[in-house]
C-alpha cells in the first residue's frame, strides 16, 4: 500500500476486507484458493472483522480510500469537540482557558495521524467515548438502556480491536453486581451479551482454524514482546533473537494448528514465569510508555521519515543505544519529539489534578473519573510491553477531558450537574 495512510498494519486489514468480499472469507494475506496450514492459518484471526467490514461499507478498496478518511477525521472533530462541550458545559471557563485546552488538544500528533491512517484506531475510539458515558450513565441511573449501550460498545469495540474481548468478563461481572444489588435482572441479562458475543466468535474461529480463541495476535504478542522482552533483558539482543527462532522452529513442526499456538504459548509462559521481577519492570515500563510516548514511529511513517539504521528510539533505548539513536534522527524531527514529550508529561500532571480535583464534584463526575480510569488503565495493562503512543489513542478523549478539568477546576458541585457530551 502506499500514501502516508498506509501504516504497516494497513494491508492485512485491506486484505480481509478483500477477501471478504471476494472469497467471502475473513483472512488478513492473499487468498491461496485452499485451505492455508502452519503459520499460514494465523491469518484468519490475526484481525477481527470489525474494521474490515467498515472498510467494505466505505469503500476502503478503492485506490485511495478517501470516504474512509474522511469519515475517521469527522470522528475525531466529533470526539474531540464532545470532550470540549463536555468541559465548557462543566467548567464554564473563561475566554483565556481557551488558548490551553486548544492546546492540548492538538498536543497530540497520534488524533490526527490516525484520523488519516487506514488504521481502526479512529472508529475503536468513538465506540469508547460511547461506552465511556454508557459506563457513567448506568452508575448514576441504574437503568438497562445504559447498560445496552455498555453491551453494544463493547461488542464493537472487541470486533475492531482484540484487546477489548477481555473486558466482556468485566462488563458481565460488574453487570451482575448491579443486578444483584438493585433486584434488575435484566441489567445481568443485557451485561452478559458481550460475553456470549465473545464465545461464539471463538467458537467462530475454532471452526475455521480447530483452535478456541479469540485473535491469533495474542500468541505473536506474547512471543515476540512479552517472552522476547524478558529475554533481551536477561540475555541480549542475540539471544532475543535466537530463543524466539527456536521456539517458532518447534511450533512450524506441529501440524495441527492449535498444538502450535499452545507450544508458543506454553514456552512463553514458562519463560515468564522463571522471570516474574524482569517481566514486571518491563509491563510497567510499557504501561507508562503508553502515557508519555511522543509516537516517533507515527510521526516517522506518516510523514515518510526513515527509522534509524539501528531501529526506532524504543528498541534503541531496549539495546543501549538511545543517545546513539538521537544523533540519527532529524533535527527537525527530534525537536517535534521533544515538544510532544513535554506536552504529554505535563498532560499527564493535569489529568492527575483534574481526577483529585473531581472528587469533590458532583457524583456523577465524581464516578466518571473513575469509569475514565478504569478505561485508561485497562488499556495500558492490556498492552503492557507494546507500549506506544498508537494505543493511547482509543482512550484519548478521556485523557485529555481530565486534563482540561486540571486546566482549570469546576467552578462549585452544583455548576456540574449535567448531561453527557453531545446532551446539553
Amino acid at each position: 500500500m502506499t500514501g502516508a495512510w498506509g501504516f504497516p498494519d494497513s494491508d492485512r486489514y485491506l486484505q480481509a476486507a478483500e477477501n471478504l468480499w471476494r472469497e467471502g472469507v475473513l483472512y488478513a494475506r492473499p487468498w491461496p484458493g485452499e485451505l492455508p496450514r502452519g503459520q499460514a492459518v494465523q491469518e484468519f484471526t490475526i484481525r477481527p472483522v470489525g474494521y474490515p467490514l467498515a472498510l467494505l461499507a466505505l469503500g476502503g478498496l478503492l485506490k485511495v480510500p478517501f470516504l474512509v478518511l474522511l469519515f475517521q477525521n469527522l470522528l475525531s472533530l466529533l470526539n474531540l469537540g464532545l470532550v470540549l462541550q463536555w468541559w465548557a458545559h462543566t467548567v464554564r471557563p473563561q475566554r483565556r482557558y481557551w488558548k490551553w485546552a486548544v492546546v492540548l488538544g492538538l498536543s497530540f500528533p497520534a488524533q490526527l495521524i490516525y484520523a488519516n491512517a487506514v488504521m481502526s484506531e479512529m472508529l475503536l475510539q468513538t465506540v469508547v467515548v460511547g461506552m465511556f458515558w454508557g459506563g457513567v450513565w448506568v452508575i448514576e441511573s441504574r437503568k438497562p438502556k445504559y447498560m445496552a449501550a455498555i453491551a453494544v460498545t463493547t461488542v464493537l469495540a472487541l470486533l475492531l480491536k482484540p484487546v477489548f474481548y477481555p473486558l466482556a468478563l468485566i462488563v458481565a461481572g460488574a453487570g451482575g453486581a448491579l443486578a444483584w444489588r438493585e433486584k434488575k435482572v435484566r441489567l445481568a441479562a443485557i451485561a452478559a451479551i458481550p460475553l456470549l458475543v465473545t464465545g461464539l466468535y471463538m467458537g467462530w474461529n475454532m471452526q475455521r482454524t480447530g483452535y478456541f480463541h479469540f485473535s491469533s495476535i495474542a500468541e505473536i504478542n506474547l512471543l515476540h514482546y512479552n517472552a522476547a522482552g524478558v529475554v533481551r533483558q536477561v540475555n541480549g539482543p542475540e539471544a532475543e533473537e535466537a530463543w524466539v527462532a527456536a521456539v517458532l522452529t518447534d511450533a512450524n513442526q506441529r501440524a495441527d494448528f492449535a498444538d502450535r499456538q499452545m507450544l508458543i504459548r506454553t514456552r512463553a509462559l514458562a519463560l515468564i514465569g522463571k522471570h516474574p521481577i524482569v517481566y514486571a519492570r518491563q509491563q510497567v515500563q510499557g504501561m507508562g510508555a503508553v502515557f508519555v510516548d511522543p509516537g516517533r514511529f507515527d510521526i516517522s511513517q506518516f510523514l515518510g521519515v526513515a527509522p534509524p539504521p539501528d531501529g526506532g528510539l524504543s528498541v534503541q533505548i531496549r539495546n543501549g543505544g538511545f543517545f546513539r539513536a538521537l544523533t540519527r534522527l532529524p533535527i527537525a524531527l527530534l525537536s517535534l519529539l521533544g515538544a510532544v514529550l513535554m506536552a504529554s508529561l505535563a498532560r499527564m500532571a493535569l489529568a492527575v489534578r483534574g481526577f483529585l480535583l473531581l472528587g469533590s464534584s458532583s457524583t456523577l463526575l465524581r464516578n466518571g473519573r473513575w469509569v475514565a480510569v478504569g478505561l485508561l488503565f485497562y488499556v495500558a495493562l492490556l498492552t503492557g510491553p507494546l507500549g506506544a503512543a498508537r494505543f493511547l489513542v482509543p482512550v484519548w478523549p478521556l485523557l485529555l477531558g481530565l486534563a482540561l478539568v486540571g486546566l482549570k477546576a469546576p467552578r462549585a458541585p452544583q455548576a456540574e450537574q449535567g448531561a453527557p457530551m453531545g446532551e446539553d
